[in-house]
């Protein structure tokens, strides 16, 4: 990127006013992968209790870190269909450029 160019933020950073409510088809598609994602997480982790209960010592890590991964997926699941969408906050432009430059030691 040359010095005359303007940086242009991606689409995926908004503004903190703008908020795209959740549709009813995306709130479908978020329960049925919760519905596929928390019985596997379940699962592995009941089939990494049964490895580290036969000397595999790594497997005690994973036995507690799937279990983990579906209460993780359940509160994000509660947090996206309420509408609560994490934002990436947009960068202040005209900080960064100074920064770059070097004025704003």
């Amino acid at each position: 990127m040359s010095k005359g160019e303007e940086f242009e933020a991606p689409d995926w950073v908004r503004n903190d006013s703008e908020t795209p409510p959740i549709t009813n088809k995306q709130k479908r598609i978020l329960t049925i992968s919760l519905c596929a994602v928390v019985p596997f997480c379940l699962w592995a982790g009941w089939f990494e209790f049964g490895r580290a209960q036969h000397g595999n010592w790594r497997a005690w890590v994973y036995t507690f870190e799937w279990p983990f991964f579906a209460g993780l997926s359940i509160y994000m699941w509660r947090r996206i269909s309420r509408g609560d969408i994490p934002k990436i906050p947009r960068p202040d432009l005209d900080a960064l450029a100074q920064e770059a430059d070097g004025k704003n030691q």
